[in-house]
């Protein structure tokens, strides 16, 4: 993790009332004043990522990112012997409609190695402000119908998307020899056998916040696109938009295509049910959890 303050006690506030027995974080910056500021919390471990901790894992902290990250997932979980993992990012918010994790997982039969909640992405909008809006992974048809010229922002292969679409993974802790990755363990077999995947139907999601915040957005766009975190043709966008005369006035009127709705373009989510509005005040949790 790597967040302004802000984001992350509304991160850690989020999962502390989901029921989470324990949030385990690695600050990428060994020095980020989060980790004072959630020193001694009985439910929280924040981890400060020195050179002498990835140097503990047979890495530098000059390795690709994703490299560290898988490499410090895999570590946090083996130190579980029983459980469930769930491994997400700091703008990811998983968000179950009409019960809670424990019951969720309760009902995982036991040949399922892991759990994985499929995405939904923040979209912004001037509508009230105590809900927010998600749209869904969608089919190509669906897709351009509603992002009409706009559609190659979001392909082809993030189903409608600007982030990833798969969501990501409870873990089942305890299984020898298992290694991590960002969506998923390792070594899942083909068929499905080892995982049971919840979305729309099932009234689960994993809610994205990427580009819910300009700001944030803007810091990460130059880091996201040298690890491939956008697609090729938008990081072609991007340079294209950082190149320009204007850099900035390019930047936000592609962020707005991006990650804003219009009330024409929200009309066309929810009318193709691939749009999901949830009653959201994360900045009210975070305060009542941690003052403000």
């Amino acid at each position: 993790m790597n967040e302004p303050l802000a984001e992350v006690l509304k991160f850690c506030a989020w999962y502390l009332e989901r029921g989470a027995h324990e949030l385990v974080i690695c600050f990428d910056n060994p020095d980020d004043p989060a980790i004072a500021r959630l020193a001694g919390h009985p439910r929280i471990r924040a981890i400060p990522c020195t050179a002498a901790f990835w140097g503990a894992l047979d890495l530098t902290p000059d390795v690709a990112f994703v490299t560290r990250q898988n490499a410090a997932l895999t570590w946090i979980y083996h130190q579980y012997p029983d459980g469930w993992l769930l491994n997400v990012d700091a703008d990811e918010f998983l968000y179950l409609v009409g019960r809670d994790v424990a019951d969720l997982l309760a009902e995982v039969p036991a040949e399922k190695k892991s759990l994985r909640v499929r995405t939904a992405e923040r979209v912004l909008t001037e509508e009230n402000p105590t809900c927010a809006h998600f749209r869904l992974p969608m089919a190509r048809p669906v897709r351009r119908a509603v992002y009409g010229e706009d559609a190659p922002l979001f392909g082809p292969r993030r189903e409608g998307l600007v982030g990833h679409s798969h969501g990501k993974s409870f873990v089942r802790s305890g299984i020898r020899g298992l290694v991590l990755r960002q969506h998923w363990p390792r070594g899942l077999r083909d068929d499905g056998a080892d995982e049971l995947v919840l979305g729309h139907q099932d009234r689960a999601y994993l809610l994205h916040m990427i580009g819910a915040r300009y700001d944030i957005w803007r810091d990460k766009v130059t880091w996201r696109s040298a690890s491939r975190g956008f697609t090729t043709g938008l990081t072609e966008r991007i340079a294209a938009a950082q190149a320009a005369p204007a850099p900035e006035e390019s930047l936000r009127d592609l962020h707005r295509r991006l990650h804003a709705a219009t009330p024409a373009r929200l009309s066309a989510l929810r009318a193709r049910d691939v749009l999901l509005t949830v009653p959201l005040e994360l900045d009210a949790l975070a305060e009542a959890h941690f003052g403000a």
